[in-house]
């Protein structure tokens, strides 16, 4: 998955690849979720910071210094099974460049949003290592 998550498709911004920064990984309070987002953040082997929405915009306010958040978008569908409708939930990543203040979102979400965090983290590291 991490693979297809690139510069060339318009899931991660080009800057990523040259430039030195610090990845703001967004905590949304809620424990479960936060848990797999610092799990995963552990391995990743670049500069980061975890955040909430408050401290993004007070103690990591300055956009050159914590220019990339990675956040996510909740989606949700109704969908038929066995003859009954239930709700399925997904989230699908993405990168804001607050500096240019553009979103480069995933192609895809997912219900399994650790495995999603995992996979676009993985991305990172591998543009930043070419």
């Amino acid at each position: 998955m991490a693979k297809k998550i690139t510069v060339k498709s318009g899931q991660l911004p080009p800057e990523i690849a040259t430039e030195d920064f610090i990845l703001v990984g967004q905590l949304a309070g809620r424990k479960s979720y936060d848990k797999y987002l610092r799990k995963n953040f552990e391995k990743y082997t670049g500069k980061y910071v975890l955040a909430t929405e408050k401290e993004l915009n007070t103690t990591y306010a300055d956009t050159e210094k914590y220019r990339f958040v990675m956040d996510y978008n909740r989606e949700s569908r109704s969908i038929m099974v066995n003859g009954q409708f239930s709700e399925a939930t997904s989230y699908r990543y993405y990168i804001l460049d607050r500096k240019e203040n553009k979103k480069y979102t995933r192609k895809s979400g997912s219900g399994q949003f650790s495995k999603e965090i995992e996979a676009y983290l993985k991305a990172i590291e591998l543009t930043r290592k070419k």
